[in-house]
């Protein structure tokens, strides 16, 4: 009876530490797949190293549950719902609004918090209070814009081509027209659909506005057929676009069209200061020697600071409770992450101070590319 007894207590002790150890998971819903791949799959990279970094939550493990949204609204949906069955502490994606919107309003009424290492769009996180974001909104984005090219470039006459399916687009467009308007110039709308690849009816509507200026709000899986299709067609103006240019598959599926081709995107080691500057670049170094055959962007660092932001809120709260990780990521003040200081304090969600870059595309007669940074940039 009493070796009985003592087997019982140590299965007991034995169950006990079993439980203790069971992980700790964290969704990741990313365009894994499908048009927006590169730049989702760059997200994850980052998020993966920041997990390899930090694996370990209230002394147990940290395990990721990654699911690919295939680029898809439904995709998407059905990652959410995934992840609300699974009992998830938070999620962390996706890299696009139209992606990242259908996915909060799945979470938010289900208490999940979603951390978006994408989503620009302001009305995400209006959603509600378990939605947060890495990024800065397109309504700052689109006004830093505006302002260079109607201050730096001297543009007037500006046409937007926009992706009228997609809430990213679509939003980033009115932002810069709105801003770019107020400060006396003119500009067009060009609508196109995903997956287009004739362009030529919107470039002959074109012709009428004679631009001095391009705006693309799109996605790369289109601007590798525009921006050729609008060299060919002898529109040698500038062309600027939004951060979802910060994708190789634009100089890579574009070739020597994007030469030149500047855009805004997350502050990346060069255009950070200080001590922010020095994280990016030590977590950079880190991404390289595990990816070394990967693109770094600013998207890997949103994605290490989606998992970190999350590692913090969870630590501070000290337990899992979804509503107590909630509230530490809405306490968190300055947090030092690898995409710049983080503040979701007295905010929506969206952090408070995040820097961008401007960047353009080098490309050679060879077809190899490098992505040049140009400088910091921000609203006077």
């Amino acid at each position: 009876m009493k070796r009985l007894a003592v087997t019982a207590v140590a299965l007991t002790l034995l169950g006990g530490l079993a439980f203790a150890q069971d992980p700790i998971r964290i969704g990741v819903n990313l365009e894994l797949s499908g048009r927006m791949a590169v730049t989702g799959n760059d997200t994850l990279y980052g998020i993966q190293v920041a997990l390899e970094q930090q694996p370990e939550l209230l002394g147990r493990p940290v395990e990721l549950s990654i699911c690919d949204n295939a680029s898809s609204v439904e995709g998407s949906v059905a990652c959410a719902n995934r992840f609300v069955d699974e009992g998830v502490v938070a999620v962390l994606g996706s890299y696009s609004t139209s992606h990242t919107i259908p996915a909060a309003e799945v979470l938010q009424p289900a208490g999940v918090v979603l951390v978006s290492t994408g989503s620009t769009n302001p009305a995400t996180t209006q959603i509600g209070d378990y939605i947060f974001r890495i990024p800065y909104t397109d309504q700052f984005q689109g006004a830093v814009a505006a302002q260079y090219a109607f201050n730096d470039l001297g543009a007037r006459n500006v046409a937007i081509f926009r992706q009228q399916d997609d809430d990213y687009s679509v939003g980033l467009s009115g932002f810069f027209q709105d801003a770019f308007e107020a400060m006396g110039g003119a500009t067009t709308v060009l609508d196109y659909t995903s997956n287009a690849v004739d362009f030529s009816a919107q470039i002959n509507n074109l012709r009428s506005f004679a631009p001095d200026m391009i705006y693309y709000t799109g996605f790369c899986a289109e601007a590798a057929s525009l921006v050729p299709q609008l060299r060919q067609q002898g529109f040698g103006m500038e062309i600027l676009g939004g951060d979802a240019s910060d994708d190789s598959q634009c100089p890579e599926g574009g070739g020597a069209a994007f030469d030149g081709f500047t855009f805004t995107s997350f502050g990346e080691p060069e255009v950070l200061e200080g001590a922010a500057a020095e994280r990016a670049a030590e977590f950079g170094e880190a991404f390289l020697q595990r990816y070394d055959a990967v693109n770094f962007t600013g998207f890997t660092l949103s994605g290490a600071d989606g998992y970190k932001v999350v590692w913090q809120a969870v630590t501070d709260a000290g337990t899992t409770d979804s509503a107590a990780v909630r509230d530490a990521l809405a306490a968190l003040e300055n947090f030092p992450g690898v995409s710049g200081d983080i503040t979701y304090v007295g905010t929506d969600g969206t952090p408070a101070n995040r820097i961008m870059g401007l960047y353009a595309y080098e490309v050679a007669a060879d077809g190899s590319w490098e992505k040049a940074t140009l400088r910091g940039i921000s609203l006077d």
